[in-house]
């Protein structure tokens, strides 16, 4: 990490960071004594950054830097002091997820919680994929990505839940909420059909977005289109859980071609996307 700048105001650092973000340099604040610390990722994005930076100290009031926060859902009505005595947990959740990730990752437990104590019949019969598509009405749409929100255990949440709320929050800081919700939609519905398509419609859980996640960022990442550092270690774990699955030895039922056809999804998205432009500076 580079130091880029130090603030007093903690506003005054998160206006700079989203620009940054929005400006697809990775960033993070790091409050150190009574300041706060605005770290770059890559040393190659310094000079961009340091114009950038320039422009927010030349006019600080300009609305370009509001509506950066706003695009990234980073609006926080907080103060030094709040920033400082708050949980570790929730001001690192703050920072590195944005809005949609929180949103998508609170209605995952409120499904979760409704099915735990009893609405599980219910939550099937209105959330759960169509037993034929065939007949599946106009305005049960949704029903084809739903069953991303439902899952059958605690570990089945915790496990998706921890990748979602890791991989997908930091999307998101780089590539915005719309770029979000669209891959989303995509990875779900392309994992949801498929698995009906080759098994039945007995299956949930975000576990095919999740892939889809993974594969876009592994591709995105070697094709120069996404800077995003992740162990190469955790594709080829995700890979050996997909092969495992397939095979059978884990000894539990599980989605196989809905992870297969999220992670397939993922991936095309990475080489269809066109390279971000790189701005001057």
């Amino acid at each position: 990490m580079i130091l880029l700048a130090r603030f007093a105001d903690i506003r005054a650092a998160k206006a700079v960071s989203d620009y940054l973000q929005l400006n697809h340099i990775e960033n993070h604040i790091q409050p150190e004594n009574s300041d706060f610390h605005v770290y770059i990722r890559y040393e190659e994005q310094l000079s961009h950054a340091q114009h950038l930076l320039q422009e927010f100290i030349d006019n600080p009031h300009d609305e370009k830097f509001l509506d950066a926060s706003w695009q990234l859902g980073q609006i926080e009505d907080i103060t030094p002091d709040q920033q400082t005595t708050s949980s570790g947990f929730f001001a690192t959740l703050r920072q590195q997820t944005g809005i949609l990730t929180r949103i998508i990752g609170v209605l995952i437990v409120v499904v979760f919680i409704a099915q735990f104590i009893g609405f599980h019949p219910w939550i099937y019969q209105y959330l759960g994929f169509p037993i034929s598509v065939n007949q599946l009405e106009i305005t049960e749409i949704y029903r084809l990505f739903t069953p991303a929100l439902m899952h059958g255990d605690w570990m089945h949440l915790i496990f998706n839940l921890f990748w979602w709320v890791w991989l997908a929050g930091r999307l998101e800081l780089i590539k915005g909420a719309n770029w979000l919700f669209n891959i989303t939609c995509v990875t779900a519905l392309t994992a949801h059909l498929l698995q009906y398509a080759m098994e039945n419609a007995a299956f949930i859980g975000l576990s095919g977005v999740v892939y889809g996640l993974m594969g876009y960022a592994w591709i995105a990442t070697k094709l120069n289109k996404l800077q995003l550092q992740i162990p190469n270690g955790i594709f080829v774990l995700m890979l050996l859980w997909l092969v495992a699955g397939f095979s059978g030895i884990l000894g539990q039922q599980m989605a196989n071609w809905a992870h297969l056809g999220g992670l397939i999804s993922g991936m095309l998205w990475a080489y269809i996307e066109k390279r971000p432009a790189q701005s001057q500076a």
